[in-house]
Order: structure tokens, then sequence, then C-alpha cells
């Protein structure tokens, strides 16, 4: 064999351990990629990972809602208390207010914080949507509520306060990622 056949033999065994080496590289890089996808979409959309273990007492929330909103509107409320209502009848209330959580969790997070005339806090979303935040609780649980509220940022979140700081809460801002 003469040198220009070696070259090219050469030049397609170099050529296949290229080939084969890109195609493995490609594909552990492909896994890669999908298991974080898959990781993701576990969390998507992002969670808070802070859930007060405190019990909701819904009757006591019904009645407050109904106070707050001047018993004029058809509301629903969630098991971990947060209140849809409707300034128009709804013939399926179940459906409406599932979907109105769902355009608060898809949509900025934006809340705004109402101190009320019994001591209470009445959280709004940019949904028409409330939670109310009993003084009682905030009494009770302060140390709690201080301790944990910044794990109430969902992953990847940044909410700006009226200063303009980043994730920074005062009292106020506590009790509304309680």
């Amino acid at each position: 064999m003469n040198k220009m056949t070696y070259l090219i033999i050469g030049l397609i065994v170099g050529g296949l351990i290229f080939a084969i080496v890109l195609f493995k590289n490609k594909h552990n890089i492909s896994q890669a990629d999908t298991k974080a996808k898959n990781t993701n979409d576990k969390d998507f959309p992002p969670k808070p990972k802070w859930r007060p273990n405190l019990l909701t007492d819904i009757d006591l929330i019904y009645q407050k809602a109904k106070y707050y909103t001047g018993d004029k509107l058809q509301f629903a409320i969630f098991q971990n208390g947060t209140v849809t209502f409707f300034a128009n009848k709804v013939d399926n209330i179940e459906d409406s207010a599932k979907a109105t959580l769902d355009k608060i969790y898809n949509f900025h997070p934006d809340f705004k914080p109402m101190a009320m005339d019994d001591g209470n806090y009445l959280v709004e979303y940019s949904q028409p949507a409330f939670t109310i935040v009993f003084k009682d609780e905030i009494d009770n649980h302060w140390d709690y509520i201080q301790t944990n509220h910044q794990d109430g940022v969902c992953r990847d979140e940044v909410l700006i306060n009226s200063q303009g700081q980043h994730n920074v809460f005062d009292s106020v801002g506590k009790i509304c990622l309680f």
C-alpha cells in the first residue's frame, strides 16, 4: 500500500471515530436536557416551598368574606382559604373559581394588602380573589411567619417592594406571604 491509501484509510477511520464521539456526546447532552426538562416540569408552575401548617377556619373565612363583600357578591372558598368572587352571577361557580385561580397563578405575582376595620388583613390579587389573614393568626404565630416568610416566595421569583428592593419584606409583606 502506498502513502495515499494509508491517508485515505486514516481519514475514514478518523471520520468514523469523530462521528461516534459526536453522536455519543449529542446523545448524552440530549439525556441531560430531558432530565432537566422533566425536573422543571414537576415544578411548573413554581410553587413556594413553605405551606403554613395551621388549620384553615373555612367557617370564619365565610363569615368575613360575606362581611367584606357586603353580602352582595357570589364567592367560592378554596381549602387553603383563598376566596374568589364574582361581580355578576355565574352558573358554574366551581369552574369559574378555578379559572380565576388559574389566572392568578399564571399572572405576574401581584397582590395588594388592605388592613380591615376589624384588624384582619385582606390580600387582593390581580384577579377577583383575596385571602384573609386573621389578626389572631398574626399575633399568635408571628415568630413562625417571621422565620418562614422567605420560603413563601416561589423558585426564581422576584418580588419588588415599594422601595424597589428585591424580596425584602416589611411586616405587611410577610403577612401577605403567609
